[in-house]
């Protein structure tokens, strides 16, 4: 358990620190002469928000997907291979490392749009976590908590008809590592509690069926999950 605890501390160290710098990037880069496109916000965004991809590598792949509609891999800054996953006039998702993706979605709200990024780090063995951001559509850090109200994790469990309480379930998951994700157009945003899988055999098989692992928020202004 100690281990699988260092292990999940060194995972959400490595997402805050992905998500520090882009947190507090300058709103350099997006230009407002063009329609607003998670492409454009792909290709603009400042080295200070996506340093794992340079610029002239994230143009390298639209061009490679523009021309002829294939999701080539290219090179990161660690020498790895990064690789879009889909690409929609308002979303974009790229597999940056084996262990980490970059979602982007264009939102509109009232006369203009925002933007959401979703961080996730994780794998197999470790807890997949997201880090959701929000900026205008200059790059300028937006409140989170202004659009997105995260479940809890009691949102993700029904203890009727069942002898635990809210106490034991407390107990038994301590930390809470939640992927979100979304898509092009109208896709709802999803957040899926991953924690259960690291759990003993013996303990999964006496939470999962107690708990709804996936929910889903539509955007209206805000991704509130009920």
């Amino acid at each position: 358990m100690t281990l699988f605890l260092n292990k999940t501390a060194v995972l959400k160290a490595l997402l805050m620190s992905i998500c520090l710098v882009t947190s507090v990037a300058g709103h350099a880069g997006i230009k407002p002469d063009e329609p607003l496109t998670a492409s454009k916000v792909f290709a603009e965004a400042p080295l200070e928000v996506l340093d794992m991809l340079r610029p002239s590598t994230r143009l390298d792949m639209l061009d490679y997907y523009n021309q002829a509609d294939s999701l080539v891999a290219v090179q990161n800054a660690l020498g790895g291979q990064s690789k879009f996953e889909l690409v929609a006039p308002d979303y974009l998702k790229v597999s940056i490392t084996p262990i980490s993706t970059l979602e982007i979605k264009v939102l509109p709200i009232k006369k203009d749009q925002i933007i959401m990024t979703l961080y996730t780090v994780g794998s197999d063995s470790l807890a997949a976590d997201t880090r959701v951001n929000f900026f205008d559509s200059s790059m300028k850090p937006l409140p989170a908590e202004k659009y997105l109200k995260t479940p809890a994790l009691k949102d993700f469990y029904n203890l009727k008809n069942s002898s635990l309480k809210d106490s034991d379930i407390a107990e038994k998951i301590p930390f809470e590592s939640i992927v979100y994700s979304i898509g092009p157009g109208d896709t709802p945003l999803t957040s899926t509690l991953t924690t259960l899988k690291t759990l003993s055999q013996e303990d999964q098989d006496l939470l999962t069926p107690l708990f709804t692992l996936t929910l889903s928020a539509p955007w209206t202004s805000k991704f509130q999950f009920k």
